[in-house]
Protein backbone atom coordinates (compact mmCIF):
# COMPACT_ATOMS: atom_id res chain seq x y z
CA UNK A 1 0.00 0.00 0.00
CA UNK A 2 2.66 2.51 0.69
CA UNK A 3 4.41 2.21 -2.21
CA UNK A 4 1.09 2.77 -4.13
CA UNK A 5 0.57 5.91 -2.40
CA UNK A 6 4.62 6.93 -3.07
CA UNK A 7 4.32 5.99 -6.67
CA UNK A 8 1.12 7.50 -7.11
CA UNK A 9 1.20 11.15 -5.53
CA UNK A 10 3.95 12.97 -7.53
CA UNK A 11 1.95 11.69 -10.51
CA UNK A 12 -1.19 13.29 -9.27
CA UNK A 13 0.87 16.44 -7.89
CA UNK A 14 2.25 16.93 -11.29
CA UNK A 15 -1.15 17.73 -12.80
CA UNK A 16 -2.55 20.00 -10.81
CA UNK A 17 -0.42 22.99 -10.81
CA UNK A 18 3.14 24.38 -11.64
CA UNK A 19 4.13 25.03 -8.09
CA UNK A 20 2.68 21.49 -5.91
CA UNK A 21 4.85 18.87 -5.38
CA UNK A 22 4.94 15.83 -3.44
CA UNK A 23 7.87 14.99 -0.85
CA UNK A 24 8.07 11.61 0.42
CA UNK A 25 9.25 11.88 4.08
CA UNK A 26 12.85 11.77 3.70
CA UNK A 27 12.99 14.38 1.30
CA UNK A 28 10.65 16.51 3.39
CA UNK A 29 13.37 15.86 6.75
CA UNK A 30 15.88 17.39 4.87
CA UNK A 31 13.57 20.49 3.16
CA UNK A 32 13.33 20.98 6.91
CA UNK A 33 16.30 21.02 7.60
CA UNK A 34 17.18 23.87 5.05
CA UNK A 35 14.47 26.11 6.47
CA UNK A 36 13.99 25.90 10.21
CA UNK A 37 17.81 27.14 10.63
CA UNK A 38 20.17 24.02 12.18
CA UNK A 39 20.65 20.58 11.47
CA UNK A 40 23.45 17.82 13.28
CA UNK A 41 26.63 17.24 11.37
CA UNK A 42 30.14 17.55 10.71
CA UNK A 43 29.69 21.40 8.94
CA UNK A 44 30.96 20.59 5.52
CA UNK A 45 29.73 21.76 1.63
CA UNK A 46 31.02 19.35 -0.77
CA UNK A 47 30.86 18.14 -4.07
CA UNK A 48 32.31 15.00 -6.13
CA UNK A 49 33.35 15.86 -9.23
CA UNK A 50 35.06 12.89 -10.23
CA UNK A 51 33.84 10.05 -7.52
CA UNK A 52 35.98 11.96 -4.62
CA UNK A 53 34.51 13.99 -2.21
CA UNK A 54 36.06 16.99 -2.20
CA UNK A 55 35.43 19.72 0.98
CA UNK A 56 34.21 23.14 -0.74
CA UNK A 57 33.36 25.10 2.33
CA UNK A 58 33.75 24.46 6.01
CA UNK A 59 31.33 26.05 8.26
CA UNK A 60 32.40 28.93 10.23
CA UNK A 61 32.15 27.54 13.82
CA UNK A 62 31.57 24.53 13.03
CA UNK A 63 32.72 20.71 14.01
CA UNK A 64 34.97 20.40 11.08
CA UNK A 65 36.25 23.66 11.27
CA UNK A 66 37.47 22.72 15.26
CA UNK A 67 39.07 19.62 14.30
CA UNK A 68 41.24 21.48 11.13
CA UNK A 69 39.49 20.40 7.92
CA UNK A 70 39.88 22.50 4.98
CA UNK A 71 38.45 23.17 2.15
CA UNK A 72 40.15 21.41 -1.00
CA UNK A 73 40.71 17.95 1.37
CA UNK A 74 39.25 14.74 0.09
CA UNK A 75 37.31 12.44 2.02
CA UNK A 76 38.80 8.93 1.09
CA UNK A 77 37.68 6.91 4.23
CA UNK A 78 34.55 7.46 6.55
CA UNK A 79 34.19 4.96 9.86
CA UNK A 80 36.90 2.75 7.84
CA UNK A 81 34.55 1.85 5.09
CA UNK A 82 36.32 3.39 1.50
CA UNK A 83 34.13 5.86 -0.14
CA UNK A 84 36.02 6.72 -3.23
CA UNK A 85 36.13 5.36 -6.60
CA UNK A 86 33.18 3.05 -5.62
CA UNK A 87 30.93 5.38 -7.35
CA UNK A 88 28.66 5.67 -4.01
CA UNK A 89 25.68 8.64 -4.85
CA UNK A 90 25.69 11.70 -2.61
CA UNK A 91 23.02 10.70 -0.38
CA UNK A 92 24.98 7.84 0.67
CA UNK A 93 27.83 9.48 1.54
CA UNK A 94 25.73 12.12 3.20
CA UNK A 95 24.08 9.51 5.29
CA UNK A 96 27.37 8.44 6.84
CA UNK A 97 28.23 12.30 7.77
CA UNK A 98 25.32 13.10 9.45
CA UNK A 99 24.10 11.50 12.68
CA UNK A 100 22.73 12.48 16.07
CA UNK A 101 24.37 15.27 18.10
CA UNK A 102 27.42 14.23 20.80
CA UNK A 103 28.29 11.24 17.93
CA UNK A 104 31.35 10.78 16.42
CA UNK A 105 32.48 9.64 12.70
CA UNK A 106 36.33 8.79 11.60
CA UNK A 107 37.39 10.23 8.47
CA UNK A 108 40.45 9.75 6.48
CA UNK A 109 41.48 12.55 4.33
CA UNK A 110 44.04 13.14 1.68
CA UNK A 111 45.26 16.40 1.53
CA UNK A 112 47.63 17.92 -0.78
CA UNK A 113 50.63 15.52 -2.10
CA UNK A 114 50.87 13.72 0.93
CA UNK A 115 50.92 10.27 0.52
CA UNK A 116 49.32 9.22 3.75
CA UNK A 117 45.79 9.70 4.54
CA UNK A 118 44.98 12.31 7.10
CA UNK A 119 42.85 10.84 10.00
CA UNK A 120 39.85 12.94 11.68
CA UNK A 121 37.53 12.16 14.49
CA UNK A 122 35.22 14.53 14.08
CA UNK A 123 32.04 15.01 16.88
CA UNK A 124 29.03 15.65 15.16
CA UNK A 125 27.26 18.89 16.43
CA UNK A 126 24.18 21.36 15.42
CA UNK A 127 25.13 23.23 12.45
CA UNK A 128 23.53 26.89 11.99
CA UNK A 129 22.00 27.00 9.08
CA UNK A 130 22.81 30.83 8.04
CA UNK A 131 20.70 32.85 5.04
CA UNK A 132 22.27 35.88 4.56
CA UNK A 133 24.97 35.17 2.55
CA UNK A 134 26.56 38.74 2.67
CA UNK A 135 26.09 42.16 3.87
CA UNK A 136 28.38 45.19 3.66
CA UNK A 137 28.41 48.79 2.12
CA UNK A 138 29.64 49.57 -1.39
CA UNK A 139 30.05 53.12 -0.09
CA UNK A 140 29.45 55.74 2.25
CA UNK A 141 25.80 55.43 1.82
CA UNK A 142 24.78 52.49 0.16
CA UNK A 143 24.30 49.25 1.57
CA UNK A 144 24.08 45.26 0.31
CA UNK A 145 22.61 42.51 1.12
CA UNK A 146 22.05 38.96 0.08
CA UNK A 147 19.77 36.43 0.89
CA UNK A 148 19.65 32.99 -0.17
CA UNK A 149 16.01 32.04 1.46
CA UNK A 150 13.40 32.58 4.28
CA UNK A 151 14.24 30.23 6.57
CA UNK A 152 13.32 30.94 10.65
CA UNK A 153 16.51 32.92 11.17
CA UNK A 154 16.01 34.82 8.29
CA UNK A 155 14.26 38.13 9.66
CA UNK A 156 17.07 37.62 12.76
CA UNK A 157 19.89 37.84 10.41
CA UNK A 158 18.73 40.69 8.50
CA UNK A 159 17.99 42.59 11.51
CA UNK A 160 21.50 42.27 12.95
CA UNK A 161 22.61 43.21 9.66
CA UNK A 162 20.51 46.37 8.88
CA UNK A 163 21.53 47.54 12.51
CA UNK A 164 25.26 47.39 11.26
CA UNK A 165 24.36 49.09 8.24
CA UNK A 166 23.02 51.43 9.72
CA UNK A 167 25.90 52.28 12.25
CA UNK A 168 27.50 53.06 9.08
CA UNK A 169 25.36 55.67 7.74
CA UNK A 170 22.87 53.25 5.07
CA UNK A 171 21.17 55.64 3.20
CA UNK A 172 20.07 53.49 0.14
CA UNK A 173 20.28 49.53 0.26
CA UNK A 174 19.98 46.70 -1.81
CA UNK A 175 17.88 43.65 -1.60
CA UNK A 176 19.51 40.64 -3.51
CA UNK A 177 16.75 38.17 -3.78
CA UNK A 178 18.32 36.33 -7.09
CA UNK A 179 17.90 32.51 -7.12
CA UNK A 180 16.25 32.77 -3.30
CA UNK A 181 13.40 30.20 -3.35
CA UNK A 182 11.56 31.09 -0.99
CA UNK A 183 10.97 30.01 2.62
CA UNK A 184 8.33 31.04 5.31
CA UNK A 185 5.39 33.64 4.70
CA UNK A 186 6.23 34.83 8.22
CA UNK A 187 9.24 36.03 7.31
CA UNK A 188 8.47 37.80 4.46
CA UNK A 189 5.93 39.62 6.21
CA UNK A 190 8.42 40.79 8.75
CA UNK A 191 10.87 41.90 6.29
CA UNK A 192 8.14 44.16 4.25
CA UNK A 193 7.49 45.62 7.69
CA UNK A 194 10.99 46.80 8.15
CA UNK A 195 10.28 49.21 5.26
CA UNK A 196 6.78 49.88 4.96
CA UNK A 197 4.49 52.73 6.03
CA UNK A 198 1.95 51.31 8.69
CA UNK A 199 -1.47 50.51 7.35
CA UNK A 200 -0.02 49.79 3.77
CA UNK A 201 -1.18 45.61 2.22
CA UNK A 202 1.93 43.89 2.04
CA UNK A 203 -0.17 40.58 0.68
CA UNK A 204 -3.38 38.71 0.76
CA UNK A 205 -4.51 35.36 0.64
CA UNK A 206 -7.83 34.02 -1.14
CA UNK A 207 -8.33 30.10 -1.67
CA UNK A 208 -11.65 28.46 -3.30
CA UNK A 209 -12.15 27.45 0.40
CA UNK A 210 -10.68 29.96 2.15
CA UNK A 211 -12.04 33.66 3.15
CA UNK A 212 -9.42 36.33 1.82
CA UNK A 213 -6.77 37.27 4.33
CA UNK A 214 -5.01 41.00 4.58
CA UNK A 215 -1.80 41.71 6.10
CA UNK A 216 -0.69 44.97 6.93
CA UNK A 217 2.57 46.88 7.84
CA UNK A 218 2.09 48.03 11.20
CA UNK A 219 4.35 51.06 10.97
CA UNK A 220 6.96 50.21 13.43
CA UNK A 221 9.70 49.33 10.73
CA UNK A 222 12.79 50.58 11.29
CA UNK A 223 14.07 50.99 7.47
CA UNK A 224 11.32 53.31 6.36
CA UNK A 225 13.11 55.87 5.28
CA UNK A 226 15.86 54.01 3.21
CA UNK A 227 15.90 54.01 -0.67
CA UNK A 228 15.30 50.63 -1.84
CA UNK A 229 16.30 48.54 -4.52
CA UNK A 230 15.26 44.65 -5.06
CA UNK A 231 17.12 42.08 -7.27
CA UNK A 232 15.01 39.29 -8.74
CA UNK A 233 15.20 36.71 -11.09
CA UNK A 234 13.73 33.62 -12.69
CA UNK A 235 14.83 31.71 -9.82
CA UNK A 236 13.18 33.86 -7.67
CA UNK A 237 9.92 32.42 -5.73
CA UNK A 238 7.47 32.47 -2.98
CA UNK A 239 8.47 34.66 0.02
CA UNK A 240 10.85 36.30 -2.61
CA UNK A 241 8.12 37.28 -5.01
CA UNK A 242 5.68 38.37 -1.84
CA UNK A 243 8.44 40.55 -0.30
CA UNK A 244 9.19 42.23 -4.11
CA UNK A 245 5.79 42.55 -4.75
CA UNK A 246 5.09 44.35 -1.81
CA UNK A 247 7.55 47.10 -2.47
CA UNK A 248 6.73 47.38 -5.97
CA UNK A 249 3.00 47.71 -5.33
CA UNK A 250 3.53 50.09 -3.09
CA UNK A 251 5.89 52.42 -5.23
CA UNK A 252 8.11 51.38 -2.05
CA UNK A 253 11.06 50.69 -4.12
CA UNK A 254 12.92 50.01 -7.34
CA UNK A 255 12.67 46.12 -8.53
CA UNK A 256 15.40 45.11 -10.76
CA UNK A 257 16.32 42.14 -12.86
CA UNK A 258 14.20 39.42 -14.91
CA UNK A 259 10.72 37.57 -14.24
CA UNK A 260 10.08 36.06 -11.24
CA UNK A 261 9.49 32.56 -10.76
CA UNK A 262 5.62 33.18 -10.31
CA UNK A 263 4.74 31.29 -6.90
CA UNK A 264 4.54 33.87 -4.95
CA UNK A 265 1.81 36.04 -7.06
Amino acid sequence: YKDIVESTLPHLMRNLDPHSVYLPPKELEVADESLTGNFSGIGIQFNVPNDTVVVINVVPGGPSERAGLLSGDRIITVNGENIAGVKMNQDSIVKRLKGPRGTTVKIGVKRDDLEELVPFTIKRDNIPVKTVDVSYMINDTLGYIKLSKFARTSYAEIREALEKLNERGVRSLIIDLRDNTGGYLDQALLLSNEFLAEDQLIVYMDGLHRKRQDFYADGKGTMQNVNLYVLINENSASSSEIFAGAIQDNDRGTIVGRRSFGKGL
